[in-house]
């Protein structure tokens, strides 16, 4: 019987144990970084990320908040916004409150959403430019 307790505490204390060191906030905002946690890969040889912020909870669902301003050939983002189905938004959603002070996408940019449901992220093309502002929340 003494055994059969031992045994199970032992067990709960590790699955505790992997429980909750496996869930960590995450914040960042270095830009590189950013973009790893982000696309869980390095971002290709011609994609500059010039500024990152992201948040991601602690909670096993992957939820996160992410900005991201990057500089990229026009190809590049072509396929972005077909892989991701973006679509020219309705309206002008404004900048999300707590925008870094750095995303700002200048006076030339079109809108973008996800086609079907979203929560709120948007997606800003600056066309003369050639950079992509992203706001993606996923909660």
């Amino acid at each position: 019987m003494k055994y059969l307790v031992a045994n199970k505490l032992l067990l709960f204390g590790t699955v505790a144990v992997v429980c909750f060191t496996s869930c960590r906030e995450k914040t960042t905002s270095d830009p590189i970084e950013s973009y790893k946690n982000w696309a869980g890969e390095l971002p290709p040889k011609n994609v500059k990320v010039i500024h990152g912020k992201y948040w991601q909870s602690a909670h096993w669902s992957k939820e996160y908040i992410l900005y991201l301003e990057l500089q990229a050939p026009s190809s590049w983002i072509a396929q972005f916004i077909e892989q991701n189905s973006l679509v020219k938004a309705p309206e002008n959603p404004g900048f999300p409150p707590d925008a870094p002070g750095w995303f700002n996408p200048g006076k030339d940019f079109r809108i973008l959403k996800k086609k079907g449901f979203d929560q709120g992220s948007v997606y800003y093309e600056d066309t003369l430019a050639g950079k992509v502002f992203i706001y993606e929340v996923q909660l």
